[in-house]
C-alpha cells in the first residue's frame, strides 16, 4: 500500500470515529464527550455540538473517497485537496494548548530520569532488552502523567483533534503530489530547492534560527534559582518552583535537540547512547518527532496569536514567549530540510496515476557489480 493509499485510509479511520462519536453523543445528549475543559482553553473547543461531529465525521469521509482516485476533474481534486487542508486547521484551532502543556510536563518530568537511565544503561553496558526497559520506564511514567493531567482538566477529547491535524496534514501534502504527478512518499521530482544540497544550505539557517527560539523561555524560567526571578507567582511554593525549572530545562534540551537536525549525532546516534551507538539513525524518526512536535508547538502559536489580538501582553510575552510561539513553525521547516537532505532513493514501482512516480525518474542507478572475483581471477590467469 503506498503512501497516498495509507493516509486516506487513517483519514476515513478518524472521520467513522468521528462520526460514531457525533452520533453517539445525539443519541445520549447527557454524555457530555468533551470534557469541562480549564479556564486558559478556548471557548470554541468547548462549544462542539453533536451536529458538528456528525458533520465533521461524514464530511472527512466524503473527502477520503474523492481523494482516492485521479478519476475526476482536476478542479474538483484541488477543491477536495483545500478542504483537506481546512479540516487540518480546524483539528489545530480546537485543539487548545493543553496537549502541549501535558507534553511539556510529561517531558519535565520524566526526561531527566530517562537521561540517567540512558547513562546507567551505557556504564553497565547493557544491551538493547536492558537499556529499553531502563530508559522506558521513566518515558512510560511521563506519558501516564500527561494522560493524567488531560483527564484531570477534562481536555483528553483533544488528543483527538491532534491526530486529525497530523492525520489531515499528511492527506493533503499527499494528495498534492498526486495531483502534481509526483510520488506520494517522498515527493520527487521535486522543486530545486527541495535537491539535498539546496536542503543543507536553507535548513541549516533555518534549523539554527528555530533552535534560538525556546532559549528566551529557559532562561526566564531558570532565573528561578537566582535572587531575582522573572515571572514567578508570588507565594507559589516549592511545587511551583520545581516544574517552572524542570520547563526551563525541558525547553533548553529542545533546543540542544533541534540544532540536532544539521549535527553528525543526528544522523548517527553518538557514543553516549547505549546499544545504539555508532548505528545511523533512521531519516523517519527525527523527521516525525521533531514534525509532531512542530504540530503540537503551533497549538501555542495560536493560542499567543489570540492572547495579542485580545491585547493581554505584557513584557514576558514579549520576551519569551512570542519567540516560543514561533518554534513550532521554525521546527516544521527544519524537519523537512532535514527530511530532504537525508531521504534516501525511493523504491516505488507504480506509475504516477496510482499516487506514486515511476522508479526510473528518481532512483539512483546502479553500477553494473562486474566479474564475479572468481572469474576475474581465471581471466587473468588465462592472460
Amino acid at each position: 500500500m503506498n503512501a497516498h493509499r495509507w493516509t486516506t485510509l487513517l483519514a476515513t479511520c478518524w472521520s467513522a470515529t468521528t462520526t460514531a462519536l457525533g452520533l453517539w453523543w445525539t443519541l445520549r445528549p447527557s454524555a457530555y464527550l468533551l470534557g469541562g475543559g480549564d479556564a486558559g482553553s478556548p471557548p470554541l473547543a468547548f462549544e462542539f455540538p453533536p451536529e458538528w461531529l456528525l458533520l465533521i465525521g461524514t464530511g472527512g469521509i466524503a473527502v477520503t473517497l474523492g481523494l482516492r482516485t485521479r478519476r475526476r476533474s482536476r478542479s474538483l481534486r484541488w477543491a477536495l485537496v483545500a478542504i483537506a487542508a481546512g479540516f487540518a486547521g480546524l483539528c489545530l484551532a480546537v485543539s487548545g494548548h493543553m496537549p502541549l502543556l501535558a507534553l511539556a510536563y510529561a517531558l519535565a518530568f520524566a526526561g531527566p530520569p530517562a537521561l540517567i537511565a540512558a547513562l546507567l544503561a551505557r556504564a553497565f553496558r547493557l544491551g538493547i532488552k536492558g537499556t529499553s526497559a531502563m530508559v522506558g520506564t521513566p518515558l512510560t511514567a511521563g506519558l501516564l502523567l500527561a494522560g493524567t493531567i488531560m483527564v484531570m482538566k477534562g481536555a483528553h477529547w483533544t488528543l483527538l483533534s491532534v491526530a486529525g491535524c497530523l492525520v489531515w496534514l499528511a492527506l493533503t501534502v499527499t494528495s498534492y503530489r498526486v495531483n502534481h504527478g509526483r510520488c506520494a512518499a517522498c515527493g520527487r521530482p521535486g522543486a530545486a530547492w527541495t535537491h539535498p544540497e539546496s536542503a543543507a544550505r536553507w535548513g541549516r539557517k533555518l534549523t539554527i534560527i528555530a533552535a534560538l527560539m525556546p532559549l528566551p523561555y529557559g532562561l526566564a524560567r531558570l532565573t528561578w534559582f537566582t535572587p531575582w526571578p522573572i515571572a514567578f507567582p508570588e507565594g507559589a511554593g516549592w511545587g511551583i518552583w520545581l516544574t517552572g525549572i524542570l520547563l526551563g530545562f525541558a525547553s533548553e534540551g529542545g533546543a540542544i535537540l533541534t540544532r540536532g537536525l544539521i549535527r553528525p549525532w543526528g544522523e548517527v546516534w553518538p557514543r553516549w547512547v547505549p546499544a545504539l551507538h555508532g548505528r545511523p539513525i533512521p531519516v523517519a524518526v527525527p523527521t516525525f518527532a521533531a514534525l509532531t512536535v512542530s504540530v503540537m508547538l503551533a497549538l501555542l502559536t495560536v493560542y499567543f496569536a489570540g492572547t495579542i489580538a485580545g491585547g493581554e501582553i505584557d513584557l514576558l510575552v514579549i520576551v519569551a514567549f512570542v519567540p516560543l510561539s514561533l518554534w513550532g513553525p521554525l521546527l516544521a521547516g527544519a524537519a523537512m530540510a532535514y527530511y530532504y537532505r537525508r531521504r534516501t532513493a525511493c523504491h516505488c514501482l507504480a506509475s504516477p496515476a496510482d499516487g506514486r512516480e515511476p522508479v526510473h525518474q528518481h532512483h539512483t542507478p546502479r553500477r553494473h557489480p562486474g566479474p564475479e572475483p572468481r572469474v576475474a581471477l581465471a581471466l587473468a590467469d588465462s592472460r
